[in-house]
């Protein structure tokens, strides 16, 4: 520990004025900066605050050398923390704390200073810790702020102590708008060890007075040196090859490159600065850089042995050389920097561009694959219209083969009175509607006592059409032979209620192709939704494998519209709900057949597709619903995008389309598609506004429920000759 007056001094030293003058102050500061006993010292608003408790001998002596040292500023102290509340209440707006100090007495120093924080006077207040521990670990968050100004340790010098706590005065007082004489007048002189200034002067003076001070000692030692004129292109220093003097640029620019693997780089114009070569000529090694004038330069040329000597002869000279290159050294770093964040946004940018362009490449991908769909579909769109052409001419001339036929063979039948029985059981299978199992039942057991008790007989009799007992009768006792010819009749009449039925759902699909292949119109005009969504049925009715479509249409008005983009979105809305159900079916019987326990979203219900069509709010809406797995919440709006889809590695276009486009075609039809989906349950609604008063007559007439035109004694017929269900 140190001993309070001049002999603690180092020999030579002068202590600080207020030393000298309150030696003889009888009063222990160590009892008069008590501030719970004492208060503060009247009329002085410029505090040192000191903690401590003198637990290790520091609080006392160091209170007593600041009191001694700064007799003009009033002098506080408190034990702990705990005292800081009370420290803090006794100040008053025109206070100041310029310095704090706090021992290593105090346990935790960074939550102490943490407490500064919120306190305006203590806030702003700069630390010097004075410790007797070799290890400190409550001192990290200090070190990162700006409050701790220095760490000091036992034993210490007077000198020292002062020094530091002056200039740390100094510079609070200096951020409080004092002048030098005020601060004169408060702290006294300064110690002979403060720091007032920078570690190095010239660092904040320009370049040129930096040169201009450098060659001004340099020619002091070493007289005059000539101003060398060198023209764009001269090389002051060549990469690779030894430096042999120092250059100072006075006037012109000079730039650096540097050959690399990737071709000559630039480091820059403005980093090369007016002291060239220093480094390399400093550690004797070869030039880093290659330094070309780019102007017409004025240089002094200094060798090693030139700066040697004038450092030898005028230690001076170091201050501004050093300052160059730090000066010099410090742009290039600064500049390197700049370089490397460049880079980095360079990179940045360019990893960005690379994802946008891989995004735009998949893009163009899916959209050339989009292109060739659309044109595979407008190719099937040429092909449909040529099909249906090609079979529309036969299939009609069989319909009216047929029609022929039934009625050439109807006279040929009508000409004897023995073949009237097989003329009515042909009518009768040409055009009787379709029986019930338990109707043939019922008719079997009426005609069994015509037939003599004969079910086998009486079975015969009402698949010939016979339904009569007087006729049954008649042909029960006629024999083998008459009921042979009723028999044929009856087939005949089958065979053509077949080729009728064939013929006309030929004809019906014929008709649908047409509505694909038909160019679209310029403008729209009044069309029936229901026409459309049983075209597409229609075609579509392959893809529904064991799924029931169900029916549920009210009449409706007509709507604005071009029949063939709408079929498109018809087909594809219902192609994509089948696929849906298709792709349910198919990851079921995968996950079953690896052992697991699972069942489709819809449960045990049967796959159903249901169509609605019904005027809601003035508009015209097409319910389109399915029981499938449904669509995630959070991908319901993503449908929408250009090619997405929910199956890995495939965009599904339906026929050529993404739902973007099924929604862009209702949107020109002045409509809007809404889609509501969870699992087991999916519905698309489209809404199209409905033409006017004038033209919102519904549309009335026939409208078959059947799949196609089919009538209804060809529904068992329609049936057989497609694995889909449509029922309304």
């Amino acid at each position: 520990m140190v001993t309070v007056g001049s002999d603690s001094l180092p020999p030579g030293s002068e202590a600080p004025r207020g030393l000298h003058n309150c030696v003889l102050n009888k009063q222990d500061p160590w009892e008069r900066s008590n501030v719970r006993e004492r208060g503060h010292k009247q009329d002085a608003h410029v505090h040192i605050l000191v903690i401590g408790d003198d637990s290790r001998g520091l609080a006392r002596q160091l209170t007593t050398d600041m009191g001694i040292a700064f007799p003009n500023l009033c002098l506080d102290r408190i034990d702990s923390g705990a005292d800081l509340n009370i420290y803090d209440a006794s100040l008053g707006p025109a206070d100041h704390v310029v310095l704090g100090l706090v021992t290593s007495e105090v346990t935790q120093i960074d939550d102490l200073l943490d407490q500064m924080d919120g306190r305006p006077i203590l806030e702003p207040t700069r630390w010097l810790v004075v410790t007797d521990q070799d290890e400190h670990t409550d001192l990290a968050r200090a070190t990162t702020s700006d409050r701790l100004a220095s760490v000091i340790s036992v034993p210490w010098t007077v000198p020292l102590l002062l020094g530091q706590s002056y200039s740390t005065m100094v510079g609070h007082l200096e951020a409080d708008g004092r002048t030098d004489d005020e601060i004169h007048l408060l702290l006294g002189d300064p110690p002979a060890n403060a720091v007032r200034g920078p570690l190095l002067t010239g660092l904040d003076h320009s370049e040129h007075d930096v040169v201009r001070e450098l060659l001004i000692g340099v020619e002091k030692v070493l007289g005059p040196r000539p101003r060398l004129v060198i023209e764009p292109g001269t090389e002051l220093a060549v990469q690779g090859q030894p430096v042999g003097a120092v250059h100072l640029v006075l006037d012109g620019d000079v730039s650096l490159h540097r050959d690399s693997n990737g071709g000559e780089v630039l480091a820059h114009l403005a980093s090369s600065g007016p002291l060239i070569g220093l480094v390399s000529l400093a550690r004797r090694e070869n030039a880093f850089f290659t330094a070309t004038a780019t102007s017409t330069a004025r240089v002094v040329r200094l060798t090693h042995e030139q700066l040697s000597i004038a450092l030898l002869e005028e230690p001076s000279l170091a201050t501004p050389l050093a300052a160059l290159a730090i000066q010099s050294l410090t742009r290039r770093l600064m500049r390197a920097e700049d370089l490397h964040l460049e880079n980095a946004m360079l990179a940045a940018d360019l990893e960005r561009q690379k994802q946008e362009l891989a995004r735009t490449l998949e893009d163009l991908r899916s959209t050339r694959a989009e292109l060739v769909n659309k044109a595979r579909f407008a190719m099937l769109g040429e092909l449909s219209a040529g099909i249906a052409h090609e079979l529309n001419n036969p299939i009609t001339a069989l319909a009216r083969a047929a029609e022929h036929l039934n009625e050439d063979i109807d006279r040929v039948l009508s000409t004897s009175p023995s073949l009237e029985p097989a003329r009515t059981s042909m009518r009768s299978a040409l055009e009787a509607p379709p029986r019930s199992t338990a109707t043939e039942r019922e008719i079997v057991k009426s005609l069994l006592s015509s037939a003599g008790g004969d079910r086998r007989l009486a079975r015969r009799l009402m698949l010939a059409g016979v339904t009569e007992a007087a006729t049954a009768k008649a042909l029960a006792r006629g024999g083998d032979e008459a009921l042979n010819v009723v028999e044929s009749g009856s087939r005949i009449g089958s065979s053509l209620r077949s080729i009728r039925a064939a013929s006309d759902r030929v004809i019906d699909l014929t008709k649908s192709l047409k509505g694909y292949a038909r160019p679209d119109a310029v403008e729209l005009h009044p069309i029936d939704v229901r026409e459309g969504v049983d075209d597409v049925i229609r075609l579509t009715g392959y893809r529904m494998r064991d799924i029931v479509v169900t029916r549920d249409e009210e009449d409706v008005p007509p709507i604005m519209g071009i029949p063939s983009r709408l079929q498109q979105v018809w087909t594809n809305i219902l192609v994509n709900a089948a696929e849906a159900i298709d792709d349910e079916r198919d990851a079921i019987k995968d996950r079953r057949a690896k052992g697991e326990e699972c069942a489709p979203a819809r449960g045990e219900a049967p796959a159903q597709i249901d169509i609605t069509t019904r005027v809601e709010d003035g508009h015209v809406c097409v319910v389109i619903g399915d029981n499938g797995p449904g669509i995630s919440p959070e991908l319901v709006d993503k449908i929408f995008e250009p090619h997405f889809t929910t199956k890995a590695g495939m965009v599904r276009f339906g026929l050529g389309m993404g739902m973007s486009i099924v929604r862009s075609i209702i949107a020109d039809h002045g409509g809007e598609l809404t889609v509501e989906s969870r699992p087991g349950r999916t519905v698309m609604t489209a809404r199209f506004p409905m033409i006017g008063d004038s033209a919102t007559e519904s549309v009335t007439g026939t409208h078959s429920s059947q799949t196609g035109a089919d009538s209804p004694a060809d529904h068992s017929t329609h049936e057989a000759s497609t694995p889909m269900e449509v029922e309304r």
